[in-house]
Protein backbone atom coordinates (compact mmCIF):
# COMPACT_ATOMS: atom_id res chain seq x y z
CA UNK A 1 0.00 0.00 0.00
CA UNK A 2 2.91 2.56 0.75
CA UNK A 3 4.37 1.76 -2.58
CA UNK A 4 0.77 2.22 -4.35
CA UNK A 5 0.34 5.65 -2.56
CA UNK A 6 3.77 7.35 -2.54
CA UNK A 7 4.42 10.25 -4.59
CA UNK A 8 5.67 8.76 -7.90
CA UNK A 9 8.31 11.81 -8.24
CA UNK A 10 10.13 9.96 -10.96
CA UNK A 11 7.63 12.49 -13.19
CA UNK A 12 10.12 14.95 -12.96
CA UNK A 13 13.12 12.63 -14.06
CA UNK A 14 14.77 12.87 -17.32
CA UNK A 15 14.68 9.10 -17.42
CA UNK A 16 12.53 7.17 -20.06
CA UNK A 17 12.74 3.95 -17.42
CA UNK A 18 11.69 6.35 -14.14
CA UNK A 19 8.41 7.80 -16.20
CA UNK A 20 7.77 3.81 -17.30
CA UNK A 21 7.45 3.47 -13.37
CA UNK A 22 5.40 6.66 -12.83
CA UNK A 23 2.99 5.58 -15.04
CA UNK A 24 2.78 2.50 -13.68
CA UNK A 25 2.27 3.49 -10.61
CA UNK A 26 -0.82 5.11 -11.70
CA UNK A 27 -2.20 2.70 -13.52
CA UNK A 28 -1.92 0.73 -10.40
CA UNK A 29 -3.60 3.78 -8.32
CA UNK A 30 -6.71 3.61 -10.64
CA UNK A 31 -6.87 -0.12 -10.55
CA UNK A 32 -6.75 0.09 -6.93
CA UNK A 33 -9.80 2.53 -6.80
CA UNK A 34 -11.93 0.02 -9.42
CA UNK A 35 -10.73 -2.84 -7.07
CA UNK A 36 -12.42 -0.74 -3.86
CA UNK A 37 -15.48 -0.81 -6.18
CA UNK A 38 -16.12 -4.04 -6.61
CA UNK A 39 -15.02 -5.41 -3.18
CA UNK A 40 -17.94 -2.99 -2.04
CA UNK A 41 -19.82 -4.92 -4.84
CA UNK A 42 -19.15 -8.52 -3.25
CA UNK A 43 -19.91 -6.61 0.74
CA UNK A 44 -23.01 -5.53 -0.35
CA UNK A 45 -24.01 -9.26 -1.77
CA UNK A 46 -22.10 -11.69 0.31
CA UNK A 47 -24.61 -13.29 3.24
CA UNK A 48 -23.77 -12.23 6.71
CA UNK A 49 -21.29 -14.84 8.15
CA UNK A 50 -20.97 -13.74 11.91
CA UNK A 51 -17.35 -12.78 11.46
CA UNK A 52 -17.09 -8.73 12.35
CA UNK A 53 -16.46 -7.57 8.74
CA UNK A 54 -16.51 -3.50 9.48
CA UNK A 55 -19.91 -3.36 8.61
CA UNK A 56 -20.59 -0.68 11.52
CA UNK A 57 -17.68 1.62 10.82
CA UNK A 58 -18.46 1.77 6.92
CA UNK A 59 -22.03 2.37 7.56
CA UNK A 60 -21.07 5.49 10.04
CA UNK A 61 -18.77 7.04 7.63
CA UNK A 62 -21.28 6.72 4.57
CA UNK A 63 -23.89 7.73 6.52
CA UNK A 64 -21.60 10.54 8.48
CA UNK A 65 -20.80 11.11 4.76
CA UNK A 66 -24.30 11.51 3.33
CA UNK A 67 -25.41 13.89 5.69
CA UNK A 68 -22.81 16.07 4.96
CA UNK A 69 -23.51 16.06 1.45
CA UNK A 70 -27.40 16.81 1.96
CA UNK A 71 -25.98 19.93 3.64
CA UNK A 72 -24.94 20.96 0.27
CA UNK A 73 -28.74 21.79 -0.53
CA UNK A 74 -28.28 24.55 1.87
CA UNK A 75 -25.29 25.91 0.18
CA UNK A 76 -27.25 25.51 -3.65
CA UNK A 77 -29.89 27.70 -2.08
CA UNK A 78 -28.44 30.35 -0.58
CA UNK A 79 -26.03 30.35 -3.52
CA UNK A 80 -29.01 30.71 -6.12
CA UNK A 81 -30.83 33.39 -3.63
CA UNK A 82 -28.22 35.56 -2.95
CA UNK A 83 -26.88 35.39 -6.81
CA UNK A 84 -30.94 36.81 -8.34
CA UNK A 85 -32.48 39.75 -8.24
CA UNK A 86 -34.41 40.72 -5.56
CA UNK A 87 -38.09 38.90 -4.59
CA UNK A 88 -36.86 35.39 -5.71
CA UNK A 89 -35.37 33.87 -2.68
CA UNK A 90 -38.29 31.80 -1.27
CA UNK A 91 -38.84 30.49 -4.52
CA UNK A 92 -35.24 29.02 -5.11
CA UNK A 93 -35.36 27.68 -1.60
CA UNK A 94 -38.51 26.38 -2.05
CA UNK A 95 -36.99 24.37 -5.33
CA UNK A 96 -34.10 23.16 -3.37
CA UNK A 97 -36.69 21.91 -0.94
CA UNK A 98 -38.79 20.05 -3.35
CA UNK A 99 -35.51 18.73 -5.20
CA UNK A 100 -34.74 16.46 -2.11
CA UNK A 101 -38.68 15.71 -1.48
CA UNK A 102 -39.05 14.39 -5.16
CA UNK A 103 -35.64 12.89 -5.75
CA UNK A 104 -36.25 10.66 -2.26
CA UNK A 105 -39.44 9.79 -3.70
CA UNK A 106 -38.76 8.76 -7.22
CA UNK A 107 -35.13 7.16 -6.42
CA UNK A 108 -36.77 4.71 -3.31
CA UNK A 109 -39.33 3.66 -5.94
CA UNK A 110 -37.57 3.29 -9.29
CA UNK A 111 -34.27 4.62 -9.32
CA UNK A 112 -31.86 2.51 -6.94
CA UNK A 113 -33.18 -0.41 -8.69
CA UNK A 114 -32.40 0.99 -12.04
CA UNK A 115 -28.37 2.21 -10.38
CA UNK A 116 -27.57 -0.92 -9.05
CA UNK A 117 -30.41 -3.23 -8.58
CA UNK A 118 -29.99 -6.86 -8.98
CA UNK A 119 -29.82 -8.69 -11.28
CA UNK A 120 -28.37 -6.12 -13.84
CA UNK A 121 -27.26 -5.64 -17.18
CA UNK A 122 -24.77 -3.15 -18.76
CA UNK A 123 -27.64 -0.97 -19.63
CA UNK A 124 -29.52 -1.06 -15.99
CA UNK A 125 -30.88 -2.85 -13.23
CA UNK A 126 -33.20 -5.29 -12.65
CA UNK A 127 -34.14 -5.70 -8.81
CA UNK A 128 -34.98 -3.83 -6.08
CA UNK A 129 -38.09 -2.07 -6.71
CA UNK A 130 -38.24 -0.20 -4.65
CA UNK A 131 -34.93 -0.29 -2.52
CA UNK A 132 -36.04 -2.34 0.44
CA UNK A 133 -34.00 -4.43 2.19
CA UNK A 134 -36.65 -6.70 3.37
CA UNK A 135 -35.64 -8.08 7.37
CA UNK A 136 -32.50 -9.49 7.39
CA UNK A 137 -30.56 -7.22 9.87
CA UNK A 138 -27.29 -7.02 8.17
CA UNK A 139 -28.55 -7.08 4.17
CA UNK A 140 -30.95 -4.41 4.68
CA UNK A 141 -28.50 -2.34 6.44
CA UNK A 142 -26.19 -2.66 3.75
CA UNK A 143 -28.77 -1.71 1.51
CA UNK A 144 -30.12 0.93 3.16
CA UNK A 145 -26.04 2.81 4.15
CA UNK A 146 -25.46 2.47 0.10
CA UNK A 147 -29.03 4.08 -0.85
CA UNK A 148 -29.07 7.06 1.55
CA UNK A 149 -25.44 7.71 -0.11
CA UNK A 150 -26.45 7.58 -3.55
CA UNK A 151 -29.58 9.49 -3.12
CA UNK A 152 -27.60 12.42 -2.04
CA UNK A 153 -25.84 12.14 -5.38
CA UNK A 154 -29.17 12.00 -6.73
CA UNK A 155 -30.39 15.01 -5.41
CA UNK A 156 -27.44 16.76 -5.89
CA UNK A 157 -27.69 16.03 -9.83
CA UNK A 158 -31.22 17.12 -10.02
CA UNK A 159 -30.54 20.50 -7.75
CA UNK A 160 -27.88 21.63 -10.36
CA UNK A 161 -30.63 22.56 -12.51
CA UNK A 162 -32.38 25.04 -10.35
CA UNK A 163 -29.18 27.52 -10.78
CA UNK A 164 -29.99 27.49 -14.35
CA UNK A 165 -33.60 27.97 -14.42
CA UNK A 166 -33.47 30.45 -11.72
CA UNK A 167 -36.39 33.19 -11.82
CA UNK A 168 -37.45 31.49 -15.59
CA UNK A 169 -38.99 28.53 -14.15
CA UNK A 170 -43.04 27.95 -12.67
CA UNK A 171 -42.54 26.17 -9.42
CA UNK A 172 -45.01 23.07 -10.26
CA UNK A 173 -42.64 22.80 -13.43
CA UNK A 174 -39.78 22.12 -11.55
CA UNK A 175 -41.33 19.50 -9.40
CA UNK A 176 -41.99 17.44 -12.46
CA UNK A 177 -38.36 18.21 -13.69
CA UNK A 178 -37.07 16.33 -9.82
CA UNK A 179 -39.38 13.52 -10.34
CA UNK A 180 -37.99 13.06 -14.15
CA UNK A 181 -34.61 14.12 -13.83
CA UNK A 182 -33.63 11.40 -11.19
CA UNK A 183 -35.08 8.23 -13.34
CA UNK A 184 -32.08 9.43 -15.87
CA UNK A 185 -29.76 10.16 -13.85
CA UNK A 186 -30.16 6.17 -12.20
CA UNK A 187 -29.60 5.02 -15.89
CA UNK A 188 -26.10 7.38 -16.04
CA UNK A 189 -25.32 6.36 -12.60
CA UNK A 190 -25.20 2.27 -13.55
CA UNK A 191 -23.48 2.87 -16.32
CA UNK A 192 -20.55 4.47 -14.96
CA UNK A 193 -20.68 3.23 -10.64
CA UNK A 194 -22.18 -0.64 -11.40
CA UNK A 195 -19.49 -2.89 -11.39
CA UNK A 196 -22.13 -4.60 -14.26
CA UNK A 197 -22.19 -0.82 -15.86
CA UNK A 198 -21.06 -0.61 -19.77
CA UNK A 199 -18.90 2.30 -19.02
CA UNK A 200 -17.24 0.77 -16.01
CA UNK A 201 -16.58 -2.19 -18.22
CA UNK A 202 -14.57 -0.10 -20.65
CA UNK A 203 -12.23 0.84 -17.85
CA UNK A 204 -14.39 4.63 -17.26
CA UNK A 205 -12.97 5.59 -13.96
CA UNK A 206 -15.06 8.36 -11.73
CA UNK A 207 -14.39 8.11 -8.50
CA UNK A 208 -17.24 10.41 -7.39
CA UNK A 209 -19.88 11.34 -9.45
CA UNK A 210 -17.68 13.95 -12.24
CA UNK A 211 -20.18 12.59 -15.18
CA UNK A 212 -23.43 10.86 -13.73
CA UNK A 213 -23.39 14.37 -11.12
CA UNK A 214 -21.83 17.34 -12.63
CA UNK A 215 -21.65 16.51 -16.07
CA UNK A 216 -25.26 15.15 -16.45
CA UNK A 217 -26.75 18.04 -14.22
CA UNK A 218 -24.54 20.33 -16.45
CA UNK A 219 -26.25 19.00 -19.76
CA UNK A 220 -29.46 19.02 -18.38
CA UNK A 221 -29.23 22.76 -17.44
CA UNK A 222 -27.66 23.68 -20.90
CA UNK A 223 -30.85 22.03 -22.35
CA UNK A 224 -33.14 23.87 -19.97
CA UNK A 225 -31.58 27.10 -20.57
CA UNK A 226 -31.40 26.74 -24.54
CA UNK A 227 -35.53 26.38 -24.49
CA UNK A 228 -35.59 29.34 -21.99
CA UNK A 229 -33.97 31.68 -23.61
CA UNK A 230 -32.15 34.94 -21.81
CA UNK A 231 -33.65 36.69 -19.32
CA UNK A 232 -36.18 39.11 -20.80
CA UNK A 233 -34.32 42.10 -20.88
CA UNK A 234 -30.99 41.13 -20.17
CA UNK A 235 -29.02 41.58 -23.21
CA UNK A 236 -31.68 43.77 -25.43
CA UNK A 237 -30.85 47.17 -23.31
CA UNK A 238 -34.77 47.38 -22.25
CA UNK A 239 -33.83 46.64 -18.14
CA UNK A 240 -30.59 48.32 -16.39
CA UNK A 241 -28.07 46.25 -16.07
CA UNK A 242 -28.73 46.82 -12.29
CA UNK A 243 -31.68 44.45 -12.05
CA UNK A 244 -29.68 41.41 -12.86
CA UNK A 245 -27.01 42.76 -9.83
CA UNK A 246 -26.75 39.71 -7.53
CA UNK A 247 -28.79 40.48 -4.68
CA UNK A 248 -26.85 39.18 -1.73
CA UNK A 249 -23.16 38.43 -2.10
CA UNK A 250 -22.94 37.40 1.17
CA UNK A 251 -25.49 34.86 0.67
CA UNK A 252 -23.39 33.60 -2.23
CA UNK A 253 -20.54 33.31 -0.01
CA UNK A 254 -22.22 31.53 2.61
CA UNK A 255 -23.66 29.24 -0.33
CA UNK A 256 -20.28 28.52 -1.60
CA UNK A 257 -18.81 27.83 1.93
CA UNK A 258 -21.58 25.03 2.59
CA UNK A 259 -21.13 23.98 -0.68
CA UNK A 260 -17.13 23.89 -0.13
CA UNK A 261 -17.38 22.12 2.88
CA UNK A 262 -19.97 19.68 1.83
CA UNK A 263 -17.88 18.45 -1.37
CA UNK A 264 -15.20 17.36 1.02
CA UNK A 265 -17.77 15.03 2.42
CA UNK A 266 -18.89 14.56 -1.41
CA UNK A 267 -15.42 13.58 -2.63
CA UNK A 268 -14.40 11.53 0.60
CA UNK A 269 -17.36 9.59 1.36
CA UNK A 270 -17.28 7.64 -2.27
CA UNK A 271 -14.11 5.19 -0.58
CA UNK A 272 -17.53 3.81 0.75
CA UNK A 273 -15.77 3.06 4.38
CA UNK A 274 -13.09 3.40 6.28
CA UNK A 275 -12.02 0.04 7.02
CA UNK A 276 -8.91 -1.75 5.64
CA UNK A 277 -7.26 0.65 3.20
CA UNK A 278 -10.46 2.83 2.71
CA UNK A 279 -9.21 5.16 4.77
CA UNK A 280 -6.16 5.65 3.24
CA UNK A 281 -8.20 7.07 0.25
CA UNK A 282 -10.22 9.11 1.96
CA UNK A 283 -7.84 11.64 3.87
CA UNK A 284 -5.88 11.08 0.21
CA UNK A 285 -9.07 12.68 -0.67
CA UNK A 286 -9.74 15.53 1.52
CA UNK A 287 -5.84 16.83 0.96
CA UNK A 288 -6.33 16.68 -2.82
CA UNK A 289 -9.88 17.97 -2.60
CA UNK A 290 -8.42 21.46 -0.59
CA UNK A 291 -5.59 21.60 -2.69
CA UNK A 292 -7.72 22.02 -6.16
CA UNK A 293 -9.77 24.75 -4.18
CA UNK A 294 -6.49 26.97 -3.40
CA UNK A 295 -5.39 26.45 -7.26
CA UNK A 296 -9.02 27.90 -7.98
CA UNK A 297 -9.25 30.52 -5.57
CA UNK A 298 -5.83 31.95 -6.10
CA UNK A 299 -6.71 31.58 -9.94
CA UNK A 300 -9.87 33.19 -9.64
CA UNK A 301 -8.29 35.77 -7.45
CA UNK A 302 -5.38 36.57 -9.32
CA UNK A 303 -7.89 37.54 -12.90
CA UNK A 304 -10.60 39.40 -11.14
CA UNK A 305 -7.80 41.80 -9.57
CA UNK A 306 -6.10 41.90 -13.55
CA UNK A 307 -10.39 42.83 -14.12
CA UNK A 308 -10.30 45.53 -11.76
CA UNK A 309 -7.14 46.81 -11.93
CA UNK A 310 -6.61 46.09 -8.94
CA UNK A 311 -8.76 47.64 -7.08
CA UNK A 312 -11.18 45.28 -5.93
CA UNK A 313 -12.20 41.64 -5.56
CA UNK A 314 -15.23 40.98 -7.32
CA UNK A 315 -17.43 37.68 -5.64
CA UNK A 316 -18.70 36.30 -8.11
CA UNK A 317 -15.08 35.54 -10.02
CA UNK A 318 -13.68 33.29 -6.80
CA UNK A 319 -16.74 31.63 -5.84
CA UNK A 320 -16.92 30.44 -9.71
CA UNK A 321 -13.21 29.94 -9.98
CA UNK A 322 -13.66 28.00 -6.84
CA UNK A 323 -16.66 25.92 -7.25
CA UNK A 324 -15.03 25.16 -10.90
CA UNK A 325 -12.12 23.66 -9.24
CA UNK A 326 -14.02 21.55 -6.98
CA UNK A 327 -16.09 19.98 -10.28
CA UNK A 328 -12.75 19.51 -12.02
CA UNK A 329 -11.18 17.59 -9.19
CA UNK A 330 -14.05 15.38 -7.87
CA UNK A 331 -13.64 12.51 -10.87
CA UNK A 332 -9.96 12.04 -10.31
CA UNK A 333 -9.66 13.07 -6.94
CA UNK A 334 -8.89 8.93 -5.28
CA UNK A 335 -6.69 8.47 -7.87
CA UNK A 336 -4.07 11.57 -8.19
CA UNK A 337 -1.10 13.09 -5.96
CA UNK A 338 -1.81 15.81 -3.61
CA UNK A 339 0.26 17.98 -5.56
CA UNK A 340 -1.06 17.52 -9.09
CA UNK A 341 -4.52 18.98 -7.81
CA UNK A 342 -2.96 22.23 -8.40
CA UNK A 343 -2.11 22.57 -11.65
Amino acid sequence: MDQEFSDFHAVHSDDAASYCQAWEACAERFQYQRNLIEDEDILYQKPYEGESRGYADDATWILTSSFVIFTMQSGFGLLEAGSCSPGFEVNIMMKNIVDVVFSALTYYLVGYGISFGRPSTPFMGKGNFPADGGYDEVTSGLLYSKYIFQLSFAATSTTIVSGCVAMRLKFFIYVLYSLISVIFYSFVAHWVFDSTGWLYAMGAHDFAGGAPVHVFGGINGLVAVLFLGPRKGRFDGTRPLSDFFPSSPTSQCFGLLALWWGWIGFNCGSSFGITDDRWVVAIRCAVITINSTVAGGVTSMAYTLLRTNGKYIIPDHMINGILGSLVAITPACGAINTWAAFP
